[in-house]
Parts: C-alpha cells; structure tokens; sequence
C-alpha cells in the first residue's frame, strides 16, 4: 500500500497508528555458511524442501515496551506477510520474535527464501527499526532501516541489508532474499525472525517507528 494510501487508512498517534522494530544488538557471530543474495530465488529443482509450519503454529514473544494504540491490525496481512507494527516507547527498544522448529540433516547445505516489505513511520520524524532472521541463534540475515533523522538501525554483520522504504524508493515494496545454511547436526533446529523498534528519541525519531514485514521462508535443499 502506498504511503499516503497508508497515511489514511492506519490510525494516527492519539488513534495511534502502528510502527516496527527496532535493532537489537548484534551480539551472535554470524554463521560462516549463510550468504544472502537480494532478487534470487531457490532453485525449482531443487530435490527436497523442509516443512515450515504456518504462522499460527510460530511461539512468539517480546521485551522492552511498546506505545499503546499503535499495534495496528491483525496479522499476517492478506499477502502472508507478518509486521511487526508497534511503535517503541520514548524509554526503550521494542522487540518482538516469533519462531518455529525445522528439520534438517547434518551436512545438508539449504536455501532459505524469504521477500520483505518495509515502512517509514508515519507520521515523521520516524525511529528506525530491523529485522533479523536467526537458526539456534545464530545470524543468517538482517534487514534494516534508516529513520528520517538518519538514525540506521543496521545491526552489522556481512549478511545486514538496508530495506526499502520512502526515504530509500518506496514503501512496501517486495524485496526478495535467499541465504545459505549447512547443517551441524540432524535433527530440529530454531529458526527465528526478530524484530527490534528503536527508541524513539530526538536523535533516533522521536513520533513514530519504522514497520518491516516478512513471509514465511522456504526451505529447500541446495
């Protein structure tokens, strides 16, 4: 939806309309296997894929605190995307996750793909906010923004990409994603997405927090 389509149709602060993640610290070292590549695909012939349950079967949780009335609606949105729409208070980050358990087998190498869309915060001066896709922990991928104060809330790393959003092309534009993963061990393993709200602050943005969303991922073997 277009920006100004947004601006109408999602309630305001005081009606408070909704606003997303902010950077957690990159505190895992990246996983030396996982690459990303913007604008790819898995392979159509590929020769085996992974089960990823839906959405409804994801766990979820949160830290840090979000303002109240800015969560928005109900997801995932009618295209399969899930936001991570509320806005950070003035005090903290917001961070929330959802996660599911996967199947692997050790010495696999799989293709994880995924597309995003990202928001601007409305209205500015917006915070900026980060995604960041995580297996038993461990980085594969981030995708980040940068508020209209210019505040990044990229969170490092080689796999760590700026998404799309008013200030940099347009918003929710369908960015398309592929990383790598070998597998250690055979059995389950956490596969994690992770959203971070940053505080909003004079620096940062002080009046809302940029939004990022994501499909569920498919998993193939490479």
């Amino acid at each position: 939806m277009p920006k100004d389509q947004q601006a109408e149709t999602l309630p305001r602060r005081g009606i408070q309309r909704r606003t997303v993640i902010k950077g957690a610290a990159w505190s895992v070292p990246v996983v030396a296997a996982a690459v990303a590549v913007p604008n790819a695909s898995a392979s159509p012939t590929a020769p085996c894929s992974v089960a990823v349950p839906a959405w409804t079967a994801w766990s979820d949780g949160a830290t840090g605190a979000f303002t109240e009335g800015t969560c928005g609606r109900p997801q995932p949105e009618a295209n399969g995307q899930w936001w991570q729409w509320c806005d950070a208070t003035e005090t903290s980050d917001y961070t929330t996750f959802k996660c599911a358990t996967v199947s692997v087998v050790a010495g696999q190498t799989y293709s994880i793909t995924f597309t995003t869309q990202a928001n601007s915060g409305i209205p500015t001066p917006n915070s900026p906010a980060n995604l960041v896709l995580t297996i038993d922990g461990s980085p594969l991928w981030a995708g980040y923004t940068v508020g209209s104060t210019g505040a990044s809330a990229d969170p490092g790393g080689a796999n760590s990409h700026r998404l799309t959003t008013a200030t940099n092309g347009s918003n929710r534009t369908d960015q398309t994603w592929t990383v790598f993963y070998t597998a250690n061990t055979t059995g389950d393993v956490l596969l994690c997405y992770t959203w971070t709200a940053y505080q909003r602050t004079a620096v940062n943005g002080d009046t809302s927090t940029d939004d990022i969303g994501t499909s569920l991922p498919v998993i193939t073997c490479n």
